[in-house]
């Protein structure tokens, strides 16, 4: 969250020539509901659920960059679907830039009720181990979306 995905994503498709799909707007819009109200209405692990299950679908389409919410990658059979898919790119911003950029959102359901600096590092540091497990991991602190999207096309396009 709050790292870049939306904004570098659009950036690597409209260069590809492919589709950009964020994963979440695909939940919203089959849902019709956002995500906020189903874990308000369901519950974390329904919503979980809810994104597995459209991961799946979403990832067997072709000449596409999906970006996907942060906690996707908690279940080892996401990560693996999306490695079996394409190259799983992991982007990363310094605790207090993602505090900045989140600000205010009141649409984060894991940080409605505090999205303080250590609620962040919190958060990041229980998910570090499957952030790692990322093909490649680029920091976007400080990074105009252009080098980002720069960086994540020079490490992929053996696998794309």
């Amino acid at each position: 969250m709050g790292c870049g995905k939306t904004s570098v994503g659009q950036v690597l498709a409209q260069r590809l020539g492919w589709s950009f799909v964020d994963l979440d707007q695909v939940i919203v819009q089959e849902a019709g509901r956002s995500i906020k109200e189903i874990f308000a209405e369901e519950g974390e692990p329904a919503f979980r659920a809810l994104e597995s299950t459209t991961l799946e679908r979403v990832a067997t389409g072709a000449g596409q960059v999906v970006s996907t919410g942060g906690g996707v990658v908690i279940a080892p059979a996401n990560r693996a679907v999306m490695r079996s898919h394409g190259c799983i790119v992991n982007l990363t911003a310094s605790v207090e830039t993602i505090a900045q950029r989140v600000s205010g959102d009141s649409e984060r359901p894991l940080l409605a009720d505090d999205a303080s600096v250590l609620k962040i590092r919190t958060m990041l540091d229980g998910r570090e181990q499957f952030y790692a497990d990322a093909d490649v991991r680029i920091d976007t602190t400080g990074k105009e979306i252009a080098a980002v999207a720069d960086e994540v096309l020079d490490f992929c396009k053996g696998s794309l």
